[in-house]
C-alpha cells in the first residue's frame, strides 16, 4: 500500500534536483558598460550580501546593461528562509545604486531542469510587433496563472512603444534643446494626484483627464508658448508607434518569430505543469486561426521524454515479470 501511494504521488522530472541551494539576482542597468556595471552595481550587491546567514559564496557576471549575482547557500538550509534574508538585505540597496539602474530582483525559484515547455509563434500576415503585443498582453499573463509556472522567457518580436523622433534641423530653427523637449514630454503624460476641494460637509477629489497617450494626442501637445506663436511637439518631431531597440531575435524553421520558454517552479512536477500549460494554450487556438498565426506547440517538450521513459519502464517491468514466471515454471515445474 505504501509503495502504491508513493508511486501515485511521485514527482516526475528529467533530472533529480542536483542544483545547489542558490538564488540568482538580476539587475538591469540600461546604458552602462560592462566595467561600469561591475563597479557600480555588481560589487555593491555582493558587499550587501556578505555575512548573510548560511551564505557560502557568491558568483557574479557583469555584461553590458545587466548584472547577474548568484548566491550559493548551505545545502541543508531552507531555501525560502534564505530568500527572505536576501530580500531584506536588498531592500535598502536601491537608494545606493546609480540613477537609472533598476531595482535588484531575485529570479523566481526554478527546478534543476527549469524549462517545462518551449513554444513559438510566427505569421506571414502579422508583423513581429503585433505578435509581441499579443504575447505580452494575453499569452504570458494566462501562462503565469497556471499552477507551477515560475515565469516565461520571451525571445524575439518587436516591443511596441510610442517614439518621439526629433528633427535636429527643426530644433535648431526653433531654438529648442533636447532637455526642454524631454522635460515637456515627461510632463505631458505624467499621471499625478491633483488634491481635493471641500466645503462645509463634503470633500471632492480632483482628477486630471485628457492626458496625452497616443501619437495623435502627443503631436498636439504644447512645448513652448508665447504671445506671437505656439510651438507644438508635432512641429519638431515625428511621433509614431515603433519598435523598441532590440537586444535579441528568434527564428522558427528559419523564419522570424517569437519563442517562449515556460519555466517551472521549484519542486514542481514537470509532467503535470506541462499538461496544464498545454490545456491553457488550447484556449487561444481559435484566435490563432482567426488572425492567421502559426502556433508551434512542441519546439521542446521534456514531458515527451518523461512519458517515453515511464512507458519503457512499464514494458520492462512486465517483461521482467514474464521472465520470472517462465523461470519459476521451468525450474519448479509448477
Amino acid at each position: 500500500m505504501y509503495g502504491s501511494y508513493r508511486f501515485a504521488n511521485a514527482g516526475l522530472d528529467i533530472f533529480p534536483e542536483f542544483v545547489p541551494k542558490q538564488i540568482i539576482i538580476q539587475t538591469e542597468s540600461p546604458g552602462f558598460s560592462a566595467e561600469q556595471v561591475e563597479i557600480l552595481v555588481t560589487q555593491p550587491i555582493e558587499l550587501s550580501l556578505s555575512g548573510l546567514m548560511g551564505l557560502q559564496f557568491t558568483r557574479s557576471e557583469s555584461i553590458q546593461g545587466l548584472s547577474i549575482v548568484t548566491a550559493i547557500f548551505d545545502e541543508h538550509s531552507d531555501i525560502y528562509r534564505n530568500r527572505q534574508l536576501l530580500t531584506e538585505r536588498l531592500s535598502g540597496l536601491s537608494s545606493q545604486l546609480p540613477k537609472g539602474v533598476h531595482t535588484p530582483i531575485p529570479v523566481p525559484l526554478t527546478s534543476s531542469s527549469a524549462t517545462v515547455l518551449t513554444i513559438g509563434l510566427s505569421s506571414t500576415d502579422k508583423d513581429l510587433m503585433h505578435l509581441r503585443s499579443l504575447v505580452d498582453t494575453m499569452l504570458v499573463p494566462r501562462l503565469l496563472s497556471v499552477h507551477g509556472v515560475a515565469y516565461v522567457n520571451i525571445f524575439g518580436g518587436d516591443i511596441k512603444q510610442v517614439q518621439i523622433q526629433l528633427d535636429p534641423v527643426k530644433l535648431q530653427y526653433d531654438n529648442i534643446s533636447f532637455t526642454e523637449v524631454i522635460d515637456a514630454a515627461s510632463k505631458i503624460g505624467k499621471i499625478q494626484g491633483s488634491g481635493f476641494i471641500e466645503n462645509s460637509n463634503q470633500r471632492f477629489t480632483l482628477q486630471v483627464t485628457g492626458l496625452a497617450s497616443t501619437p495623435e494626442q502627443l503631436r498636439k501637445s504644447i512645448i513652448k508658448h508665447s504671445n506671437e506663436s505656439t510651438l507644438l511637439l508635432g512641429d519638431i518631431a515625428n511621433i509614431q508607434y515603433a519598435a523598441e531597440p532590440a537586444i535579441g531575435a528568434a527564428q522558427i524553421m528559419g523564419k522570424p518569430g517569437i519563442v517562449m520558454m515556460v519555466i517551472g517552479q521549484y519542486n514542481a512536477n514537470t509532467l503535470t505543469v506541462s499538461d496544464a500549460v498545454e490545456q491553457a494554450l488550447t484556449e487561444f487556438e481559435p484566435l490563432f486561426a482567426e488572425q492567421g498565426i502559426d502556433f508551434h506547440a512542441h519546439l521542446f517538450k521534456p514531458a515527451d521524454y518523461i512519458k517515453t521513459s515511464v512507458s519503457n519502464l512499464s514494458s520492462h517491468l512486465l517483461l521482467g515479470g514474464l521472465f520470472v514466471l517462465i523461470i519459476l515454471y521451468l525450474f519448479l515445474y509448477n
